[in-house]
Order: structure tokens, then C-alpha cells, then sequence
């Protein structure tokens, strides 16, 4: 790539679809006249594909400005150059230059943390104001250096905020009197946008006890206390988002549980330090824990193994960790059979999310032949299966109270916030149409104590009253 001997030690490149040329040219010559170090590879009128030299300057690389599109995310030259700078933990600023179009899909799962810069519809007369955000963003990046996160908001935080996402009366309405719990007030109690370094590689796993709430963000554990403020980190260990499997409370040891692919930790909350639970093992390089629960005095933890596609629940005590019994969760799903080529099969799992514990039962949500459920199965002395609840996709769930009431939240960016009452034979409750617009935005939920639900809105900590 010829243009790329440019001689700058620090520099910013675009990413764009050739589509975009000319506007992003009019982008780049005004950063260009601002003395900004940012880079395009154009030669005879055609963008050429950064990414195949992206490997051999990452040292020199600030950040990557990607222009989003339709056209973009069709693009498999533009996938390569912004998934090559997240895997690079080359920090991403993205602009928006279409109206009416949100990412999805691929694209949406690497920009859906970052706040996008509007630079829809550029005139001449709003030109100056829109590309001024991107200037600002581009200068702090390069104040701060490669390793800072570029993320939603600036040091201003409070005041950046998308208040219509948790405040404005527009988007909450009165809660429909037919539901069966008063669930929330028509505003948040609180709310607090997370901190920069908390927000890349923010992963949807949450979890809280009566005091704290814990998320992994940035490749490390974060503890915020009730009034949603950071109290402290854990920066010893690194834990990649992708590695991250599930994160519980265990009130047997005073400690939050944290479950990677093939490691298991405590995290004290009072020093934030982790150490490993040496008691459990994985038994070959195959397989992988999946996710984990706990009662007052048993451990339950589900593994795969990876060549065969099977999926294990184990069960030990607390607090040693004695290991109790190891079964292979489709043996035990009932009579629950399809027929296939005129054969009786056993359901294929093709997944599980999730794992979680109340009143002497275990709830896991599982993928079957493309298909959500939750299978519920008993946990006395013989474990065996309960009931099937099928859902419409990949979802999460929190348990609300030990007897029958549960949250369900999508996997995903979604708007649904899901009640189930397990007593009662009708529909799911569906919160977010009932009284509140989230605007699509709900990243992640837990459950604070025993009467405040918590959520991730927009890179903001939003806190409910039950």
C-alpha cells in the first residue's frame, strides 16, 4: 500500500464504502487543514483495502474511524478493517451517514457500546458543527493514547446522556392495571452513565448482590456500590468479554463467582481480587464451561464438551466444593421427543445460555433444533425434568423471587423485559410495552437486593424500584 509510507509516528485511518468517496474526502481534507493525523489510501480514484497492512503498523495505528452504511455493513472489506481493530483493541469511533438505519447483525455486535457521531445529510451549512464532534473525539483519542476507550460520552457525562432513554414522560407510559405486579415507577431512581473505562468490550453479563453490582468492561471487573458510583477494579487479571461465560453471587462464601471458558474464580468485594477455585477441573482440552449457579449449599455448573457437542450438569457442595454427581443434561429431558426420518430422536442441544437456581429446581434456557426454550428440571435426590417454556429467541433471565417469578431480557440490544409467573398458564408479561420504552437499548438487567432491578441503558446505569 503505497500511501501508507505517509510519515506520521500516530495516525487515525478511515475505514468507509467507496460508495461514500466524496463525502468522506470533503471529511478528510478539512481534518487534514485542522492538522489531524488521519489516513486514506486512495490512489486513482478507488479505496484501497487497508486491511491486509493494518497487521504491520498496529503500533502506529490511534484509532479507526469507520462510516457506517447499509452499504458498509454489505461490505465484507469494511468487516474485515473494523473487526481487525477490535480484536486489536484498536479503539473505534463510528459515524452515522444515513438517516433511518441502525446497524445490525455482524456490526451492530461490535459498534453496540460506542456512541455514533451523526454526520447524516452534510451540507455546507451544518458541515462545520457535525464534523467538529468527530474532531473533538479524534483529539482526545490522541491525548489519551491507543489504550484509553473512545465510548459513548465525554467527561461531561451526566449531561450527554440520552435522557428520553430513562427520564422523559414521552416514553413512559402508566402501567397497565391488568398486570400483576406495580413492577416500576414511571422514572428511575437513579441513573449514572458508566465510566470511559468501564464501557469498551462492555460485556452483557451483570450481576448484584444486596450491596454491590458487577460488570466486566474494558477486559476487567468493575464493582459500583448502590448509588451506582465505581468503588473499584480489578486490574491484575485480564478477562476478555469473549472468554466471560456467566458471573454469580454465592452468599455460601461471601464472593461472586466468575466463570471464563476454563476457569473458575472468586472475587472478594471488599479488595476486588480474584483467586481461582482450584476444586474445579475441566477434565480435556475439549471442553469449556458454560455457565453456573448457586443455592445456600450447592454449586451447579454446566460444561460441553466441545468435539461431541455435549452438555454436562455437574453438582457439588458449598463451601468445599465436594463434587456430588455428573449427568448428561438430554438424558433427562423427559419424554419431550420429535421424530425425525420416521425415528423417535432425543432432542439435539445446539446451546445453553444460561443456568440458574431457585426452590429446588434448575431453570436453563437451551437452543433445540433452532428453537428457544427454558427447561425446568427438579433437583432432589432424582433429577428430573419439570416443563418446557418455549421462547421467541436467545434470551436471559433473572430470578425475581425463590418461588415463581422470573425477568426474562433478550441477549441482545432489544426493548423486551419479560415477567413469568411459573403457576400460571397465560402469556408472558411483557414490561416494555406495558408502561416503558426503553428504545430498544436494554443491554443487560440484575437484580439489586431484593426491590430495585438495574439495568445497562445506552452505557448508563439505570436503577428501578420494584
Amino acid at each position: 500500500m503505497s500511501s501508507l509510507t505517509k510519515s506520521l509516528s500516530k495516525y487515525v485511518l478511515f475505514s468507509y464504502h467507496k460508495n461514500h468517496q466524496e463525502v468522506i474526502l470533503k471529511v478528510y481534507n478539512y481534518l487534514i487543514n485542522e492538522n489531524l493525523p488521519v489516513l486514506i489510501d486512495i490512489q486513482d480514484g478507488i479505496n484501497k483495502n487497508i486491511y491486509d497492512n493494518m497487521d504491520g503498523m498496529i503500533e502506529s495505528i490511534s484509532g479507526l474511524i469507520c462510516f457506517l452504511s447499509p452499504m458498509y455493513e454489505s461490505s465484507k472489506r469494511c468487516q474485515l478493517e473494523i473487526q481487525f481493530a477490535k480484536t486489536e483493541g484498536i479503539p473505534i469511533i463510528a459515524c452515522r451517514l444515513l438517516p433511518n438505519w441502525k446497524p445490525s447483525g455482524w456490526l451492530n455486535k461490535i459498534i453496540y457500546n460506542l456512541s455514533i457521531i451523526d454526520l447524516q445529510d452534510l451540507h455546507q451549512k451544518n458541515f462545520h458543527n457535525k464534523i467538529k464532534k468527530l474532531e473533538d473525539k479524534i483529539i482526545w483519542l490522541l491525548d489519551n493514547g491507543k489504550n484509553s476507550p473512545i465510548m459513548s460520552y465525554s467527561s461531561n457525562d451526566m449531561l450527554l446522556i440520552d435522557r428520553s432513554l430513562v427520564l422523559e414522560d414521552s416514553y413512559m407510559e402508566s402501567i397497565n392495571e391488568n398486570l400483576d405486579l406495580n413492577y416500576l415507577k414511571k422514572q428511575p431512581i437513579n441513573y449514572r452513565a458508566l465510566p470511559s473505562n468501564c464501557r469498551l468490550y462492555l460485556s452483557n453479563l451483570m450481576v448484584c448482590n444486596n450491596e454491590y453490582i458487577l460488570i466486566n468492561g474494558n477486559n476487567h471487573l468493575h464493582l459500583f456500590d448502590k448509588n451506582l458510583k465505581l468503588i473499584r477494579s480489578n486490574q491484575t487479571i485480564k478477562i476478555n468479554e469473549t472468554n466471560l461465560r456467566d458471573l454469580i453471587w454465592c452468599s455460601n462464601s461471601n464472593n461472586f463467582i466468575i466463570l471464563t471458558r476454563k476457569q473458575i474464580y472468586f472475587l472478594n468485594p471488599i479488595t476486588c481480587k480474584l483467586s481461582i477455585i482450584e476444586n474445579i477441573k475441566l477434565t480435556n482440552g475439549q471442553e469449556e464451561f458454560i455457565s453456573c449457579s448457586c443455592s445456600d449449599d450447592k454449586f451447579f455448573l454446566i460444561t460441553c464438551q466441545l468435539n461431541s457437542n455435549t452438555f454436562f450438569f455437574h453438582e457439588f457442595n458449598l463451601p468445599t466444593f465436594r463434587f456430588l454427581r455428573k449427568l448428561i443434561i438430554r438424558d433427562f429431558m423427559g419424554t419431550s421427543l420429535y421424530i425425525q426420518n420416521g425415528f423417535f430422536n432425543k432432542y439435539d442441544i445446539q446451546q445453553i445460555v444460561s443456568i440458574r437456581y431457585f426452590q429446588q429446581r434448575i431453570a436453563i434456557i437451551m437452543e433445540i433444533n433452532s428453537h428457544w426454550f427454558i427447561y425446568i428440571f427438579n433437583l432432589y435426590e432424582k433429577f428430573y425434568f419439570l416443563k418446557e417454556i418455549p421462547l421467541d429467541n436467545k434470551s436471559r433471565m433473572i430470578i425475581l423471587n425463590s418461588i415463581n417469578q422470573w425477568i426474562l431480557f433478550k441477549d441482545y440490544l432489544a426493548n423486551s423485559f419479560i415477567q413469568i409467573n411459573l403457576n400460571q398458564n397465560k402469556e408472558f408479561i411483557d414490561y416494555s410495552k406495558g408502561f416503558i420504552d426503553f428504545g430498544g437499548q436494554i443491554f443487560t438487567a440484575a437484580l439489586l437486593g431484593t426491590s430495585n432491578l438495574v439495568f445497562i441503558i445506552n452505557n448508563t446505569l439505570v436503577l428501578y424500584k420494584i
